[in-house]
């Protein structure tokens, strides 16, 4: 105002003293406005309630109220009559849900206990899980997962692969510890899982090449003429449980399905072809499995009708029929299963 008067000629050149002290009350009253600005906007914003109807004001009075009120007092009732006494507008069922509210919103936002540990106390906790377990609570979480994939934790699990593969740093590279022990693994003992699910009566080979729903094979599409020995053996398995036993008519019943679910479903089917199935079941299962004309199979008695008790260790046909196999080397009898036939009579014509 002093300038605009000077411009304008109405007054003589101010002096510095005089700029200083209207720069001065200027600056002040910026200063006044903005804190009555922001009184305004802090008051609207303590007065607007929340999703719970609950205002700032409220909450910081209910606040300061259980801090004032002991938490060790004598009566708990009297406690909460005192802290609801000092929120105006609330009675003491009101504050107690408040106070249940905040506590689950609390709960939710903090990371689950086992995150809570320090580095070094996670790391010590992990250091008790095996491989499995590790690979598990590596899922649950980016955080854990960060933490279980400690080269520190997969060394003993490392150091138990092959001497040849146990952290071999020129095969293994700048891949991480645990990725390149779960690479050899699946590598080394992959097909020793699907003997173990075989065996367990989950018909894995049957499941690469389709499903089994309700007992009955459905492939993926139509049967290639190569086929796993261990493929042929579950047929002949889910073909047994279903009859509640094996005999030739089971052979014969696979024989009828493998041409069937083959690119040459409407020829007939070769009249040797039940033969070829018994001989691959009895080539993984030697000893095991009645002869084509014999009568129907049942636990506890081989081909031929000779006995044999069923407390032996081994089993076959999962839930339905027990029966014993005659020991075979684990290696042999993985190698005999992945082996594949070629049924010539399946060849697309």
């Amino acid at each position: 105002m002093v300038l605009r008067s000077y411009e304008n000629g109405d007054a003589t050149r101010p002096s510095v003293a005089t700029l200083t002290s209207a720069l001065s009350e200027t600056c002040v009253d910026d200063s006044d406005r903005d804190a009555n600005e922001a009184h305004t906007l802090h008051t609207a914003e303590a007065s607007r309630p929340d999703a719970y109807g609950w205002t700032l004001r409220e909450q910081h009075a209910l606040e300061a109220a259980m801090r004032a009120q002991p938490v060790d007092c004598p009566s708990t009732t009297e406690r909460w009559r005192a802290i609801a006494a000092s929120v105006p507008g609330r009675s003491v069922r009101e504050c107690v849900q408040r106070c249940r509210v905040i506590a689950a919103a609390v709960r939710a936002a903090l990371p689950p206990p086992l995150l809570r540990l320090d580095a070094d106390v996670l790391h010590g906790v992990l250091e008790w899980l095996d491989g499995r377990a590790l690979c598990a609570c590596a899922c649950v979480c980016r955080e854990l997962g960060s933490a279980a994939h400690a080269d520190a934790l997969w060394k003993s699990i490392v150091s138990a692969l092959p001497a040849t593969w146990a952290n071999s740093q020129h095969v293994r590279g700048d891949e991480p510890l645990w990725r390149y022990c779960l690479r050899m693994r699946e590598g080394l003992y992959g097909a020793w899982r699907k003997l173990t699910e075989h065996r367990a009566g989950k018909c894995p080979y049957l499941h690469e090449i389709g499903t089994v729903q309700r007992g009955k094979f459905v492939p993926h599409k139509r049967l290639n003429y190569k086929i796993t020995y261990g493929a042929i053996c579950e047929l002949v398995q889910i073909q047994a449980q279903l009859q509640g036993g094996i005999s030739h008519r089971t052979y014969k019943g696979v024989a009828e399905q493998l041409v069937s679910l083959s690119a040459n479903g409407r020829t007939a089917i070769p009249p040797d072809l039940h033969m070829t199935v018994r001989e691959i079941y009895k080539t993984c299962y030697p000893g095991y499995g009645a002869a084509t004309g014999s009568g129907a199979f049942h636990s506890g008695v081989q081909a031929g009708g000779s006995s044999i008790t069923a407390a032996t260790s081994g089993s076959m046909l999962g839930k339905g029929l027990v029966t014993m196999t005659k020991k075979m080397e684990d290696e042999i009898m993985r190698a005999r299963l992945e082996t594949r036939h070629e049924f010539k009579n399946l060849i697309p014509h």
